[in-house]
Formats: C-alpha cells, structure tokens, sequence
C-alpha cells in the first residue's frame, strides 16, 4: 500500500517538486526561490507513494558534519495515512547505512514537532523563524556518539553539542 523509495528518474523528481509547491508554496506561501534552491542537485531525493500515487517527499543532504533532512512534505490528502512515517522511516535508515559518522538533523516546523518525536526525533536549541515559518532544530538521538564528526566540528551549535555530550556520559 505505501512504498517509499529514492528518486530514479526526472519524472520522480517533478513529483516531488509537484509536492512541495502544493505543501509549501501554494500552502504555505513560501516563496518558491526558497523552496526550490541550490541544493536541489546534492540532495538525495525520495518519493512516497501511496497505493500507486505520489503522495509524499523529502531530501537529505550533508551539510558540514550533520546529514541534514529537508523539504519533507505530504500533500492533505494523504495525511494521517501512515505515508510520512513510512517516509522517514526509509529516510533514516538510509542515512544510518550510508552516513553513520553523520548526526541527522533538521529544522522542523514546529507544527510538525510532535510526530519527529514519536520517530525518536529530539529538540535542540531555541525557536526560530524560517521562511516566515516557526522552527526548531531537532536531531535522531544517536545510539553510539563517539564517532559522530559534529564533536569535532567548531561550528557545531552549543545545545547539539550539550545533548550529546550528556547523552555520552549517560551510557
């Protein structure tokens, strides 16, 4: 019934576009030349489908030493469907797999916050505003953070760097 997997194909990807402008432009009134930027190319991409129909996306990226989730949408009529779980699902394991030295994270809408956290998904720092929008980082507590680059990385952000620190020392 839902299956997610990464983009193969420039038809795939106009699905995910087709997505995003109907959850973040035309919904959200994010201007497109935020929602559609530079990092387009570098990202790695997925599409969720939903009995046969695109029905949800989301892209992951490094950025410094975080792999960093974006741009995760479902169009209305597929909410509450199970769709974008299965879709982070696959998006963290991929991540887990291919980039184990990189912490995921992200910038969540804070609308959105209470489903991350049902995925395992943890708050870090203060609120902030993105694209006209109320935000907050968020991060998949690690299981093993010895190994994690953000440790090293000097611009790594104070609270990311206090939560696993602590997480450290707690296991």
């Amino acid at each position: 019934m839902i299956t997610v997997r990464e983009l193969e194909s420039e038809e795939e990807y106009q699905s995910c576009l087709q997505i995003r402008r109907a959850v973040f432009i035309e919904g959200q009134m994010v201007p497109e030349r935020e929602e559609i930027d530079a990092f387009e190319k570098e990202a790695i991409h997925f599409l969720a489908y939903y009995k046969g129909e695109p029905a949800a996306t989301g892209r992951m990226r490094i950025k410094k030493s975080f792999i960093k989730f974006e741009r995760i949408a479902t169009l209305k009529e597929f909410r509450g469907r199970g769709v974008a779980t299965e879709l982070m699902h696959e998006m963290q394991k991929t991540a887990l797999e291919r980039f184990p030295s990189y912490l995921p994270s992200m910038h969540a809408q804070t609308e959105a916050i209470s489903f991350y956290l049902k995925l395992g998904w943890v708050q870090v720092g203060e609120f902030f505003t993105e694209a006209g929008i109320d935000h907050r980082v968020m991060i998949l507590s690690p299981k093993i953070v010895e190994t994690l680059k953000c440790l090293t990385d000097a611009a790594t952000p104070q609270p990311i760097l206090d939560f696993l620190l602590e997480k450290k020392e707690s296991i």
